[in-house]
């Protein structure tokens, strides 16, 4: 794997030397202060479910919660009454749990991700997000 370059004032790591990004760290509690205990607990089972996967860290920034391997694979967004996700993976998926998705290369899909309910938080989001934490290693 490349070094990566920590920069020396948020000590975030990225690809490229003096890669464009903002210093400011925001804590996850103000993020957690958005929604209710519904979001939070969904928040938590996610987190849950990525850890089971692999090493994580989060990286929590003014619009969202990022969430780290080897590279940025995914993040949330705490609102009221559930949790959005951000992730990337390397292949077209249609579900009705997509609220939207972009090509990002030709082999990079970006998709959100409504989640409302602990039921959604099935064997195919964990397949999902198992993919897009092994996307760059693989």
């Amino acid at each position: 794997m490349a070094k990566k370059w920590t920069c020396p004032k948020c000590k975030r790591q990225f690809a490229h030397k003096n890669q464009g990004h903002s210093c400011v760290v925001y804590p996850v509690k103000k993020h957690l202060a958005r929604g209710n205990d519904l979001a939070k607990s969904l928040y938590f089972e996610v987190l849950k479910k990525i850890k089971k996967i692999g090493p994580i860290k989060i990286e929590s920034l003014p619009c969202c919660i990022h969430f780290v391997s080897s590279y940025t694979f995914g993040c949330c967004y705490i609102m009221k009454d559930k949790i959005r996700i951000h992730i990337v993976l390397k292949e077209k998926i249609k579900d009705k749990r997509i609220n939207k998705w972009s090509q990002a290369s030709s082999h990079k899909y970006f998709y959100e991700i409504d989640i409302e309910d602990k039921k959604e938080l099935d064997a195919k989001l964990t397949k999902w997000l198992k993919e897009a934490y092994y996307l760059k290693v693989m």
